[in-house]
């Protein structure tokens, strides 16, 4: 029997090979693999068109005599598909990239399988069609089988030195040749069937088809999206983020925010967080340098006047260059002003029932915070309270989190009352255990009054035991209030600054925790 080219696409081995292993990295494409080889037949070849189609620098479509038959309607789809407006905004991202290929592939599978279901519902005849050539690909299946058990007994015999049982085996191999053959054309001749009605639905309802290419470049690009503000937040940030995450690990993670829309709101707010984040790191950076002392160095923006003087003019510029290049240009030293952002940070949250509104926001929120101390090397802990009994206590080295952790991170919410003492506790027993946590800063978010508020001025006051391990450890407190109607009085004992605000998406909140 003739050995099959199923590709309508310019693929090689290569290409087959790595879609395979894509293909194994996604729980979610053998899902859609095995729900659509039980529409059509072809289903499964199709799939790895269309991952060709996205990867790949240049694909094209193979002629009519370079494919077998039985596929002419993976032809005509990939035809449709290829030539869309849609598809060629979509391939912009998904050219020799991995992560947005694959997850390009299960967007355009699963609309295209959708819109083969619906033409089989609404078409007699091709429904008709697709249960004989599904019938035929069962026969076929079975026969091939047949072939290779007796292929297997052949290479026994022949071991065995068993001319009986070799002569056995030849005729099942025989016999299952000929009901191969005979499926193989009974397949054949149902897949043109297939074709001529699904070409006359491709003619009738090709605008439905374009819709869903549409929708799945969209989708692909929000799958996308949602991944890199999970991870970093920001086109280039985040891309490197992805990188240093194996691709398995990568499918798996966009596969969990498709299922999990709590997890896809989270990934938008730390999206939006973490821009402001930056913006406001980066104007801190602009915004702390103190031009009171001078130093040697070669910072074009902070050389002092007289030396771009010495460059413009002929005169001194060979004598000006000579210094630059030793590094021996004079030029204002930089000096930061803020107390904050000396250490890792330390963020309490509140988790008590009210919070609940706010819960995808303050994920986000966090989130923001812990790229802040990714990218500055700074420890994270998370101290998510309420009155509930047992609190969640969560250490991030470096910032650093992983896959799994931000599935857990949407999971967890306590609910019940507010208690403040249990997480001031905690976060100063984390800066005694923890060496590297000396000078942190302490975000406290609350949009309670505390219930265990008799505690607080015992603990926190002038002579209190948290008052003296501030002193002694030298960390900061800044105070998130959320809403108009919470006390300052209870968390002034404690904190360094308050901040109100309506909820996390507030100027206020942005200035002064994002420039930690």
């Amino acid at each position: 029997m003739k050995a099959q080219r199923e590709s309508v696409i310019n693929t090689d081995s290569f290409d087959r090979r790595r879609f395979g292993q894509i293909l194994d990295m996604s729980p979610r494409l053998q899902e859609i693999k095995h729900k659509g080889q039980e529409v059509l037949p072809t289903f499964g070849p199709l799939m790895n068109d269309v991952w060709a189609s996205l990867y790949k620098m240049k694909p094209s479509l193979l002629e009519e005599d370079e494919y077998d038959k039985e596929f002419q309607t993976n032809h005509n789809f990939m035809s449709k598909v290829m030539a869309d407006e849609s598809f060629t905004t979509a391939r912009s991202a998904t050219r020799l990239d991995d992560l947005t290929s694959a997850l390009g592939t299960v967007r355009f599978s699963e609309k295209v399988y959708d819109w083969v279901e619906k033409q089989r519902q609404e078409n007699e005849e091709l429904q008709k069609a697709l249960e004989e050539a599904m019938k035929a690909q069962k026969e076929l299946n079975k026969a091939q089988q047949q072939q290779q058990q007796a292929q297997e007994d052949i290479q026994d015999s022949l071991k065995n030195g068993d001319d009986n049982q070799q002569k056995q085996a030849q005729k099942k191999q025989e016999k299952a040749n000929m009901k191969a053959e005979k499926a193989q054309q009974s397949l054949e001749q149902a897949m043109q069937q297939v074709q001529q009605q699904m070409q006359n639905s491709l003619n009738e309802n090709g605008q439905q088809l374009s819709k869903a290419i549409k929708e799945a470049t969209s989708e692909t690009n929000k799958a996308k999206d949602d991944l890199v503000n999970l991870l970093a937040g920001g086109a280039g940030n985040g891309e490197g983020e992805l990188q240093k995450i194996p691709l398995r690990n990568q499918i798996s993670l966009a596969e969990m925010l498709s299922k999990n829309r709590k997890l896809r709101e989270i990934a938008e707010w730390a999206g939006r967080f973490k821009a402001i984040a930056r913006k406001k790191q980066k104007s801190k950076h602009v915004e702390t340098i103190d031009r009171s002392g001078v130093t040697l160095g070669i910072d074009v923006e902070r050389l002092l006047p007289s030396e771009l003087a010495a460059y413009k003019n002929p005169v001194t510029k060979l004598d000006f260059l000579r210094r630059y290049a030793e590094h021996q240009t004079m030029m204002y030293a930089p000096e930061g002003k803020e107390t904050l952002g000396k250490g890792p940070i330390i963020l309490c949250l509140d988790q008590s029932s009210s919070m609940r509104g706010l819960d995808e926001q303050s994920k986000g929120f966090t989130l923001a915070l812990m790229m802040i101390a990714k990218k500055q090397r700074r420890d994270f802990a998370l101290i998510a309270f309420s009155s509930a009994t047992k609190q969640e206590n969560l250490y991030f080295e470096k910032g650093k989190i992983l896959p799994a952790d931000l599935v857990n991170l949407s999971k967890m919410f306590m609910g019940g009352g507010t208690n403040f003492l249990p997480p001031l506790k905690q976060a100063v027993s984390i800066i005694e255990r923890k060496k590297r946590f000396n000078k942190s800063d302490i975000v406290f978010v609350t949009d309670g009054d505390p219930s265990d508020s008799y505690g607080l001025e015992p603990y926190c006051g002038e002579d209190g035991a948290f008052t003296k391990r501030k002193r002694e450890k030298g960390f900061n407190v800044v105070t998130v209030l959320i809403g108009n109607d919470v006390s300052e009085r209870y968390v002034k004992p404690f904190s360094d600054k308050i901040v109100r605000a309506g909820d996390f998406n507030n100027e206020n909140v942005a200035d002064t925790v994002f420039t930690i």
